[in-house]
């Protein structure tokens, strides 16, 4: 019996798991513009994003988190809100989004551009608004 726990011992510790750590070789970049980082309370101000990628094969699945470090606020694509820390879908290439803060002060948003599926890793952007009363 002994023997047969050992042999069963020796023949688990070969098996290992391994997970699938898949990294692609390209990168997805986010560029941001905001056109003006001194709104006033409750003004919407545009942001644009350019979603760019080295990969030639790989055209969808791209989400974008957003959430705030400081202030508060709500982003929204056209007639759409976005809720903080939700991956939402987000195209390749230019997109225009819209940002309303809602109180004065520094306000700092927080843009994660990801892959859905992970392959790739994030891009982080931060946007600082000084926002009037």
């Amino acid at each position: 019996m002994k023997k047969l726990f050992l042999l069963a011992l020796l023949a688990l510790s070969g098996c290992q798991t391994e997970s699938l750590d898949i990294a692609a070789p390209y990168r997805i970049k986010l560029n941001v513009t905001a056109e003006s980082n001194t709104p006033r309370v409750e003004q919407s101000v545009w942001v644009n994003l350019n979603l760019q990628t080295d990969s030639y094969y790989s055209t969808t699945g791209y989400q974008l988190v957003f959430f705030q470090q400081t202030g508060l606020g709500r982003l929204r694509l056209d007639t759409i809100p976005v809720p903080q820390k939700v991956a939402v879908a987000l195209p390749l290439g230019q997109s225009r989004w819209m940002f309303t803060p809602a109180a004065a002060g520094t306000c700092q948003v927080v843009l994660v551009a990801r892959q859905e599926r992970g392959y790739t890793q994030p891009d982080t952007v931060r946007l600082t608004f000084q926002v009037k009363p």
